[in-house]
This record gives structure tokens, C-alpha cells and sequence, in this order.
């Protein structure tokens, strides 16, 4: 894993954005995302606690079995190239955690800053 990165930060950003008035809007960013990416899928998980790990599933399938739609939706996020690449290990799960989280936060941001003013 990385060092900058631990499933403690991953929950500590799904508190943040589920006490906020804008998680519908999160989610419809992410459904968005989710569709630009050429990726036929539904978010299904209305409460925080499971929509990160409906992610991780969603990417753990995408790894494994269409490797150009992960690509894709990281493109389709704005994830960072270089973030992607803190990650220093090789095992799926690991993978689609540390994207899963790195996806949220972008999500996240965009709807955040779209809305501050």
C-alpha cells in the first residue's frame, strides 16, 4: 500500500462527504463518470458506508475482466497518472481499493468546489 493511503482515509473522506448536504449531487457525478467511461453500470448503494465498497467490486471486475474501462474511468474522473502509480502493490483487491479511493476523493472535489460559492 501506499504511504499515503489507508482504508482509515478512505473512510474518513465517505464521514466527510455523507454528512455534507451534497452527496446526492456526489453520486450523480459519479454516475456521470461512470457513463463517459463507457462503463453500463448503476450505482445501486444510496448510503455511504456501502458505496465504497460497491466501487471496489465494480473496479475488482473491471481489473480483471475489462481492463480498458478501468483505464477509462480513471480518465473519465480526472484521476492523477502519477497517483495511480504510489501504489507499490500488484494485488487486485489492493488496486481496486486505492482507486476506488482516489476516485471518490476527485469525485468529491469537483462537487465540492462547484458548490462552495
Amino acid at each position: 500500500m501506499s504511504s499515503k493511503y489507508s482504508l482509515i482515509t478512505a473512510k474518513q473522506l465517505m464521514d466527510e462527504v455523507s454528512n455534507s448536504d451534497l452527496y446526492p449531487q456526489f453520486l450523480m457525478q459519479l454516475q456521470k463518470d461512470l457513463n463517459r467511461a463507457g462503463i453500463d453500470y448503476d450505482i445501486k448503494s444510496k448510503a455511504p458506508q456501502d458505496l465504497f465498497s460497491e466501487v471496489v467490486y465494480l473496479l475488482i471486475e473491471k481489473l480483471q475482466n475489462a481492463f480498458n474501462e478501468y483505464l477509462n474511468l480513471l480518465y473519465a474522473v480526472d484521476v492523477s497518472e502519477a497517483e495511480i502509480r504510489n501504489l507499490d502493490s500488484e494485488d487486485s483487491v489492493d488496486m481496486a481499493e486505492y482507486a476506488t479511493y482516489l476516485i471518490l476523493k476527485r469525485e468529491w472535489q469537483k462537487v465540492w468546489y462547484r458548490n462552495r460559492g
